[in-house]
């Protein structure tokens, strides 16, 4: 599905369309997604920032996607692409409460954890950077990508 757009003149958007609206109260995963909320009720947001050469130019296009595994089985909750920024913003994400930190006996619930995968084809793909979310607060994942050296095969 990544490399889906190497040989194309599609547009990101008519290869990734923007995903189907799930009813309200409906996910894919329900019952273990309401299990999840229900230990982590907080709310963190994910902010992704995708670049070349150490940080100078952003880099657009760049497939996003954001999972987790739960009860070992992994669950993607985010698929977008970069915009001319280089930048994937406002994921809200579940978290630990900050109340629950001060509680010893919640305090032994362990953060809430996603693994970042990236991908261009023209760079070294990053897959599962692990980045923790807490409660109310906005997480930045700054990401510079390599490049891909010499000529690109498929297949």
């Amino acid at each position: 599905m990544y490399r889906d757009y190497l040989d194309t003149e599609k547009t990101v958007a008519e290869i990734y369309p923007q995903p189907v609206t799930v009813p309200q109260g409906e996910t894919p995963f329900r019952e273990e997604y309401e299990e999840y909320i229900r230990s982590y009720p907080g709310r963190g947001t994910l902010k992704v920032q995708i670049s070349v050469a150490r940080g100078a130019f952003p880099l657009k296009n760049v497939l996003v996607d954001v999972s987790q595994i739960y009860n070992g089985v992994r669950y993607s909750l985010y698929n977008d692409v970069t915009d001319i920024s280089g930048i994937v913003d406002n994921m809200v994400l579940p978290a630990r409460s900050i109340e629950s930190t001060l509680n010893f006996d919640s305090a032994q619930l362990p953060e809430a954890k996603y693994l970042v995968t990236v991908f261009h084809p023209d760079f070294r793909e990053l897959t599962d950077c692990a980045v923790v979310i807490h409660d109310k607060t906005e997480t930045i994942l700054p990401i510079s990508l390599v490049p891909l050296t010499g000529d690109r095969q498929d297949g």
